[in-house]
């Protein structure tokens, strides 16, 4: 896990010099050893996170016969299956690291050997006798790439903070979508000049005249059919398989453990193969019940007989952190969750290098509740006019036994069933993401952008193929919201110099997960049921059979009654660049925060790029 820096192209001593004092601000990402590279059309500064084979794994990494040479932000985890594979085609390794291996892959199997990776990653790859540089991102968005044109050069980084410019022009496109829906739904980022390399493509960049070629290496691919060789048991093994590849470190190795079926799966495997394994919780201890899932990780960590640390977070903490977690994120994106997870991996970096996680099991198992409301609106339509039959993977007769997973719904399902109901499944799942900010606090301006928002999200889901209508929406939020998620992941570990592991989002579990039958994989509407199905064999009652989920709510509505947290907020906005915009009606927002009593979605959304926008003097909206 590092960071890299660089430039492809024509560049002066003048652009390397600024070039090198931007990459202070990703140190962060790898304060273990800094390196750099220099040559006629290319420069990069590398920053080292040590975890596999701490004193010779360095990079860069050339060949013998200096074709190739490679820097990389990542893991790859099947490594050593990698590393047989090119022993038994007769090559020689000098190191016990996966950046040599990843080397004589490319060498042995060029550009196609990405197809054999089996990680995280985000690569610099030179080819010096074809002149060319390669920048390759993971199938999923797990690292992050990102890219800037200017002039006859390509500027690429891990972090779009090194990209910026003091006066930044907005993406009108990302800009709406962020107000729509706190997701991006392109490859455009906020900053309308720097764009994200999208999960499973590559640039192939021809290094004297910059010319770009952007290449697709990896799509999702849903089963097509309705019988598949997938079962639970092979899902069960996948998974074992990929958690015992991500245990594999030369520092120590911890997990989160909310006490949801995600994390508390991945650690009661993992704790097979670490056993000193530590587990890290965070909670709210000044705060209600309701924000707090301790029990529920207590009960694990002692079934599992591990050591639990638990880190109580404060409205405190949130005022003190608040601007550093915008920073690090480089641009708002999703929810609040993104404040303990920041506050639970601060903590954890004193005692591990390595965390694993439960991210992209909402996804790719079916882990959300607005999947089983889309369904039930379903249902009822077909029951009412008689089309809905019993072999289909829900219907009315079964959907029963999960309806008590929608509980802490009903307001959401009274407003949306208010209008539009039994409206196509499209739109409603738009109406479902879509976080609804009052009209009057923006410009008639931005009110059009945000509109627009709307279109772009039916072509992206209507472009998706899928006959199963679960699959429609998982294809959806795997492609779009996924990648999101991943960034506050990476971000809020990276920022504590802490490496992040997903096991869930294994290349070989995805593939078995996304191909199960429909009907193992939701069958009766019970949400992410082939995990509680696994869970019964590792996990107490008591978590294997929560009909509840949580997520990682933080107790925003009630920290506003604290009067130094109310101001904090509001002087946040009102004081930022952003409020005092030509998009933004300050009057207005202040006439309706008077007596609010709701921190909901929307207020999230205007603080956030509040503070974001304080980097800049002046907003302006390409």
């Amino acid at each position: 896990m590092c960071g890299f820096n660089g430039v492809v192209g024509e560049y002066s001593p003048d652009n390397i010099n600024d070039l090198k004092q931007k990459s202070l601000l990703i140190e962060h990402r790898g304060p273990d050893e800094y390196t750099n590279l220099k040559l006629d059309n290319i420069y990069v500064d590398f920053f080292r996170l040590s975890i596999i084979d701490i004193k010779n794994g360095s990079q860069p990494k050339s060949d013998l016969d200096g074709k190739y040479t490679l820097f990389f932000n990542g893991e790859i985890y099947n490594f050593k299956q990698l590393k047989d594979e090119l022993n038994d085609k007769g090559l020689d390794f000098q190191t016990n690291s996966d950046t040599e291996v990843l080397l004589q892959i490319f060498k042995t199997y060029g550009i196609d050997g990405i197809k054999k990776l089996n990680g995280m990653f985000a690569i610099c790859l030179l080819d010096k006798e074809e002149d060319t540089t390669y920048l390759i991102r993971d199938q999923f968005g797990i690292k992050p790439l990102y890219y800037s044109l200017k002039d006859k050069s390509i500027y690429f980084s891990s972090e779009m903070k090194t990209l910026e410019n003091d006066k930044i022009k907005i993406s009108s496109e990302a800009f709406g979508q962020y107000f729509r829906y706190q997701f991006y739904l392109s490859d455009k980022t906020i900053s309308d000049d720097i764009n994200l390399l999208e999960p499973g493509h590559y640039l192939k960049i021809k290094n004297k005249t910059g010319q770009i070629n952007k290449i697709k290496y990896f799509d999702i691919d849903f089963l097509s059919h309705s019988n598949s060789t997938n079962d639970i048991n092979d899902l069960e093994n996948k998974i074992i398989k990929s958690v015992e590849m991500q245990c594999f470190a030369d520092v120590n190795i911890g997990s989160h453990l909310s006490g949801g079926i995600d994390s508390s799966l991945i650690t009661a495997i993992a704790k097979k193969f670490k056993k000193d394994l530590k587990a890290f919780h965070g909670y709210f201890p000044e705060d209600k019940k309701s924000y707090s899932e301790i029990e529920y990780a207590r009960e694990v960590a002692k079934h599992l007989n591990i050591e639990l640390f638990e880190i109580g977070i404060t409205y405190e903490d949130f005022i003190e952190h608040f601007k550093d977690i915008i920073h690090y994120l480089d641009y708002p994106i999703v929810g609040p969750g993104v404040f303990p997870q920041y506050m639970v991996n601060k903590f954890a970096s004193e005692h591990v290098k390595v965390l694993l996680g439960g991210q992209g099991g909402d996804e790719i198992f079916a882990g959300y509740a607005r999947y089983l409301i889309v369904y039930l609106e379903q249902v009822i339509h077909g029951s009412i006019n008689e089309t809905q039959i019993n072999n289909h993977i829900v219907n009315l007769d079964t959907v029963s036994k999960a309806l008590p997973t929608l509980k802490d719904y009903i307001p959401l399902i009274k407003k949306m069933w208010a209008q539009n109901l039994f409206t196509d499944p499209t739109t409603r799942y738009e109406n479902i993401l879509e976080r609804t900010i009052p009209n009057n606090w923006f410009s008639n301006d931005l009110l059009e952008i945000i509109k627009d928002s709307k279109e772009i999200f039916y072509n992206k889901m209507n472009e998706i193929n899928e006959k199963s209508l679960i699959n429609k929406m998982l294809h959806f939020d795997i492609k779009y919201i996924l990648p999101g998620l991943l960034q506050v992941e990476d971000r809020v570990s990276m920022a504590h110099s802490l490496e992040s592991r997903v096991p869930y989002l294994d290349q070989n579990v995805f593939n078995s997960a996304i191909n199960l039958n429909p009907t193992l994989k939701f069958g009766q509407g019970v949400l992410k049921s082939p995990l509680k199905e696994i869970s019964k064999k590792y996990l107490p009652e008591k978590i294997s059979l929560r009909k509840e989920k949580m997520g990682f709510p933080v107790p925003l509505n009630d920290w506003l009654n604290i009067p130094t947290f109310k101001e904090f907020v509001l002087e946040t906005i009102l004081n930022s660049t952003f409020a005092n915009s030509d998009y933004f009606k300050k009057t207005e927002f202040e006439k309706s925060v008077l007596n609010f009593e709701s921190f909901d979605r929307s207020i999230w959304a205007i603080l956030c790029i509040s503070e974001w926008s304080n980097k800049f003097s002046k907003l302006e909206i390409k």
